[in-house]
């Protein structure tokens, strides 16, 4: 009986809105306004083990897009991945020359532990919380498909204004296209979770990556 009733709440339109202004609005800004360092990706990971049990307890969500690599989406990505990273390194090059392989020749240890560290604390955290939960979630409020995929470039660019500058959010909101893509093809956390990783390590090793620390 009780489930029911946190049911009948979690599925009405006032929760999913207030939901959303908590989870996607105040919590990002207390955690920008209020956390510094390692200790930002805290309540990031937080809410993407909440999201994960809602995901897992949802009758009306495909459990499969959790666990399932699509490899027929994964080889059509092959090129863009290849494209995309030649565009990065031609900008950072272009724009931003001296930054150009800053992290790994500047601290290369810290640039090792990324390898390990950007999935776990930073990748799957975010696709669960902005492309796998997003896109099912929310799906009813904004029925409008290119508004839902407008809503979730801006909140995601917008997220990342935690890095206190205006190259964070605006790549993150241009890039988040091609993840939206991925995952909207590929229906799995795993594919667009290995793009979203790779993007990440090419913009780390060619500097770009000075923008997201």
């Amino acid at each position: 009986m009780i489930y029911n009733f946190l049911k009948r709440i979690y599925f009405s339109n006032v929760y999913t809105v207030v939901e959303f202004l908590l989870f996607f609005v105040f919590i990002p800004f207390i955690a920008n306004r209020y956390l510094d360092g390692w200790l930002k990706v805290l309540p990031l990971i937080g809410i993407a083990i909440f999201f994960f049990i809602l995901l897992r307890l949802d009758s009306g969500f495909e459990k499969k897009n959790l666990y399932t690599l699509n490899k027929p989406a994964l080889k059509k990505s092959v090129p863009r991945l290849i494209i995309v990273s030649v565009l990065l390194m031609w900008f950072t090059w272009w724009i931003f020359p001296d930054l150009l392989l800053y992290y790994p020749k500047e601290n290369f240890e810290s640039y090792l532990i990324t390898f390990f560290l950007y999935p776990i604390a930073s990748v799957i955290p975010q696709e669960i919380i902005y492309r796998v939960y997003f896109f099912h979630r929310y799906k009813e409020i904004i029925p409008e498909r290119f508004l839902l995929m407008l809503s979730n470039a801006i909140i995601f660019g917008l997220t990342h204004w935690i890095y206190a500058n205006w190259v964070a959010p605006i790549a993150t909101f241009l890039v988040s296209w091609i993840f939206i893509y991925t995952y909207l093809k590929s229906k799995s956390l795993l594919n667009v979770s290995l793009e979203h990783y790779f993007y990440g390590l090419i913009m780390f090793t060619i500097g770009f990556g000075y923008f997201f620390q």
